[in-house]
Formats: structure tokens, C-alpha cells, sequence
């Protein structure tokens, strides 16, 4: 079984940055063999795979040991190309996101808002994959496209979401 998405996904993403949320890192690693074909299909089109430090820590934290430590970190550079630094324009960006949510915004997490930050931040340029479909709002970013992931708990979906406004 594959991930499924529109035939239209791999065009629109050609050169682009793909950010990478925490729980895709996550279902990576259960599902390796679909996630790297998805992601070698995307990066054979130019797409840029991109995550921040804080997903990073997500991941690394809790580690057993230095050894799985090092595996961990060893499996995330084998995936994303980039780490996109948090500038203070993104440090902005995200007091405004904050301030756009309100009260729903109580239970985003600080990753997820440093996410949607830097969405804002490059526009057009950068799209966002993630599980956390509630934690991106539509009424401030765009969900442009659903991909469906086979998993042993049945189906994870996917949004992949841009700011465009």
C-alpha cells in the first residue's frame, strides 16, 4: 500500500520547501519503506524538505541512550535537507498568529505556531505536512491538499497547508 494524494500534489510542490511536522517524523519511522518513497518521489521534482529546531527537539527528547540519541538523529538528516532557522520576523509572526487564534488557540502547541509562523513568513515558497490538521486553522492558512497514509491503526491524514493571504 502507498500514500494516496491528488495526481496535482507533486507538480504544485515542485521546487518548493516542504516543512515537516513532529508526527511525520513519527509515522516515518513505523512506515518507513511508503514515507521514503513519498518523500524520493517529492525530492526528485526539486521539493526541499524542511523542518525547525523545535521539531527536532520533539524527536530527540525522552532518548534512551547516546546510541539512540544518534540514531534518531541520523534518521531525521536522512529525510530533511534543510532546518530553517526562527528568525525574529518569525518570532513576530508567531505573537500574530497568537493574537489571530485567541482563545482557540489555547491548546496550539509552540512548535505548531513557529510552523505557521514561518508559513507566513515565506508565503507561496513553503507548504507545511502534518498530521495536526486542528492545529492550523482555515481560517488563517489554506489547506491545499489531504494526503492518506496506510497505517497499522488504519488511515493517518494529512493536511498540507500554505498561507497565502
Amino acid at each position: 500500500m502507498e500514500i494516496a494524494y491528488l495526481p496535482t500534489l507533486i507538480p504544485f510542490l515542485k521546487e518548493k520547501h516542504l516543512l515537516l511536522d513532529t508526527n511525520v517524523f513519527r509515522d516515518a519511522a513505523v512506515k518507513p519503506t511508503i514515507f521514503n518513497n513519498f518523500i524520493n518521489t517529492l525530492k526528485a521534482v526539486g521539493t526541499t524538505m524542511a523542518t525547525i529546531d523545535l521539531v527536532k527537539f520533539e524527536l530527540l527528547k525522552g532518548s534512551a541512550n547516546k546510541q539512540k540519541y544518534s540514531e534518531k538523529e541520523s534518521f531525521i538528516n536522512q529525510i530533511i535537507d534543510a532546518t530553517i532557522p526562527l528568525t525574529p520576523k518569525a518570532f513576530e509572526l508567531g505573537y500574530n498568529l497568537i493574537q489571530r487564534y485567541e482563545i482557540d488557540g489555547t491548546a496550539v502547541h509552540i512548535t505548531d505556531l513557529m510552523l505557521g509562523a514561518l508559513l507566513m513568513q515565506y508565503g507561496k515558497q513553503i507548504c507545511l505536512l502534518t498530521r495536526d490538521t486542528s492545529d492550523f486553522s482555515q481560517n488563517i492558512f489554506d489547506l491545499l491538499f489531504i494526503v492518506n497514509a496506510p497505517h497499522s491503526k488504519g488511515i493517518f491524514t494529512y493536511g498540507i497547508y500554505q498561507y497565502s493571504k
